[in-house]
């Protein structure tokens, strides 16, 4: 669907816009899944196709990707610095690989005049066609969309229109109430004991991709987690490694749930600037089941090469927080506590 055209219609009603996400796991991991948050924010959440989360187990692979390209208006093709240099373990391009994943989407795109556009993150290049196999080489003849992280949100609005979608300002009602929370913080710690968040979490639909800010645990009801020996991960991003380490974890019960907070850092071990937001973390999993984030707070997320950013995580979870916690980030797990525990149960408060 091209920029300025209507969605498709559905029994006389506009369709929204189907989007397919064509991106290497090992090349743009966290940046694929900060896209596809914020496109689902701005587009719905069914409007997204992302294999990670779209494929439901069980699901053969190849039939789900043919059945999404089919239904698709556009094809995003998320190129990091290394998506044409990457890769096998024996030293062949990924690319030149007949079974390739990426190489098969967007070879059957192309052929099926789906719209491809290419989405440059990272610093990344539009790859030149001596550097694509003969089924990609018209890949660098579509019109590229940079996203840059110190513009991200504009940018995604900008691409949103071009998709034919409706993208809402970046800075909305949400927005401000945050902002309007994080300046009183101060003179709302003396209540922290009977709140958790500053706001609710926000299902809602609202067009900001994060959650609202942490409060801090201040209060005898906040009781320590006892944390592994050492609950760190390395994380590897297309320029190099980031370092990510649970500093502290506190829970308390409330309403019939129970809140546990942790104190986190991302130290970035790259030659570029990275962030340290919200989207790099995926769930905090107690009893076996995965927690989503419903606060955080960082005092800047923009981390500069060789150094460390201190963030706060909340989450909101139905199971006692004892037994073995994991941390699950976009790209890597952290044994919150003793891998030797078992699970907890996971009972109703």
């Amino acid at each position: 669907m091209l920029p300025g055209t209507t969605p498709p219609l559905v029994d006389g009603k506009c369709r929204a816009v189907q989007v397919f996400l064509s991106y290497r796991r090992s090349d743009v991991g966290g940046y694929a899944g900060r896209l596809a948050d914020a496109l689902r924010q701005r587009l719905g959440e069914e409007s997204v196709f992302q294999d990670v989360s779209a494929i439901a187990p069980g699901q053969r692979f190849a039939h789900a990707i043919e059945a999404a390209l089919d239904d698709c208006d556009a094809v995003l093709a998320v190129i990091g610095p290394g998506w044409a240099t990457a890769s096998t373990p024996e030293g062949a391009r990924r690319l030149f690989d007949p079974d390739d994943y990426v190489r098969l989407e967007l070879a059957r795109a192309l052929t099926r005049d789906i719209r491809v556009i290419p989405v440059l993150v990272g610093g990344a290049a539009l790859p030149a066609p001596t550097q694509l196999p003969d089924d990609l080489a018209a890949l660098p003849e579509h019109q590229a969309v940079v996203l840059h992280d110190p513009t991200w949100h504009q940018g995604v609005d900008g691409l949103v229109r071009d998709l034919g979608g409706q993208s809402q300002p970046h800075h909305s009602r949400a927005r401000r109430l945050q902002v309007v929370g994080a300046t009183a913080l101060a003179g709302l710690v003396a209540l922290a004991g009977s709140m958790w968040w500053l706001l609710p979490a926000r299902n809602d639909g609202t067009d900001t991709d994060e959650p609202l800010p942490c409060a801090p645990p201040v209060g005898e009801e906040w009781a320590p987690v006892a944390l592994s020996q050492d609950p760190v991960t390395e994380v590897v991003v297309a320029d190099g490694r980031l370092l990510f380490r649970v500093r502290d974890a506190r829970w308390r019960t409330h309403n019939g749930t129970w809140q546990v907070t942790l104190q986190t850092s991302m130290q970035n071990n790259t030659p570029g600037d990275n962030y340290h937001g919200a989207w790099r973390y995926d769930a905090l999993l107690v009893g076996r089941r995965p927690w989503p984030v419903s606060c955080f707070s960082a005092s800047q997320e923009l981390v500069e090469p060789g150094l460390i950013q201190d963030a706060t995580v909340g989450f909101d979870i139905g199971c006692e927080p004892v037994g073995y916690i994991e941390l699950d980030l976009q790209e890597g797990r952290i044994n919150l506590t003793d891998p030797a525990l078992e699970p907890g149960p996971c009972q109703p408060a």
